[in-house]
């Protein structure tokens, strides 16, 4: 009988420990940048093939409330350029591994700008959203576990 309950406290917290990775599978960055007049700024991110980033920039402030936002792949490719923005939502995926750049350009301006910038990044495994594959798994280890739980108790 405790050996039965070893087995099943072993199989509870593989179960645990699965359900613990789902906490962390979004990447989501929220943060305010300051860009000088004149200035362009860069973020960078390491991005793999099928990753899905989403995201909002808003620029803040009183007059001059536009700025230039592009965002670059790994061999300096234009995923998506919007032109003096001031609210703007942006979407893409991942084609090539790498590292992408959000870039700020304020250079054709005499006013500093602030800009709210905010982006989640969604991971994919074998084309399927990765929380999708991870709950799969902990559904199959559930039932392994029931199973063998179910065996184990009839012997």
């Amino acid at each position: 009988m405790i050996r039965l309950k070893a087995n099943w406290v072993a199989v509870l917290s593989l179960l645990a420990l699965f359900c613990s990775l789902l906490t962390s599978l979004v990447l989501a960055t929220a943060e305010t940048i300051s860009v000088s007049a004149g200035q362009t700024v860069v973020r960078s991110i390491d991005l793999n093939a099928e990753d899905e980033v989403s995201g909002r920039i808003t620029v803040v402030g009183d007059e001059s409330k536009d700025i230039n936002f592009t965002v670059t792949g790994p061999n300096g490719q234009i995923v998506s350029a919007t032109m003096k923005v001031t609210v703007t939502n942006f979407k893409f995926s991942v084609s090539e591994k790498g590292t992408y750049r959000f870039v700020f350009d304020n250079s054709q301006s005499i006013v500093d700008k602030t800009v709210s910038f905010n982006y989640d990044v969604r991971h994919y495994w074998f084309g399927l959203p990765q929380e999708f594959v991870l709950m799969l798994i902990i559904v199959f280890v559930g039932v392994l576990g029931l199973a063998i739980y179910a065996m184990m108790s009839r012997g």
